[in-house]
């Protein structure tokens, strides 16, 4: 899977703040590689159909077994309706025995902006790399 760029699934109000999501998801294996991409597929879809979302843009290091995500929303609770409908909970638990030490940091932002950089992002999970506690 190549970097998909930012998709727009709605137009930010300049002025209004969103709440930005960015991830770093490394699998223990690399012959678990074909597998998260397939089941990204779905979670693609269900992304792209989800109130709230105000866009995303998805990142693959496959030879290095890490994926990442970036997705801004336009509040928390649109963010955790993702989070816990399926398929993307579903997902979560099949794929949490095979993923390394995964990274989450989420900021706000003004709509004026969005979208996010992939250097603004990787920066911020650098950061929180070096100061928290990793998720397992």
């Amino acid at each position: 899977m190549p970097t998909i760029p930012w998709r727009s699934a709605a137009t930010p109000e300049p002025a209004t703040d969103y709440v930005v999501l960015a991830s770093r998801l490394p699998l223990r294996s690399i012959t678990r590689v074909p597998w998260f991409m397939g089941l990204t597929v779905s979670v693609v879809r269900q992304l792209e159909r989800t109130a709230g979302l105000m866009g995303y843009s998805l990142r693959a290091q496959p030879l290095a077994k890490t994926f990442w995500t970036l997705s801004a929303w336009a509040d928390h609770d649109a963010l955790g309706a993702f989070v816990r409908a399926m398929p993307h909970r579903a997902v979560m638990g099949k794929l949490r025995p095979h993923m390394g030490a995964t990274r989450f940091v989420s900021w706000t932002v003004p709509g004026s902006q969005l979208p996010i950089s992939w250097d603004d992002a990787t920066a911020r999970l650098a950061s929180a790399a070096a100061t928290g506690p990793r998720r397992r």
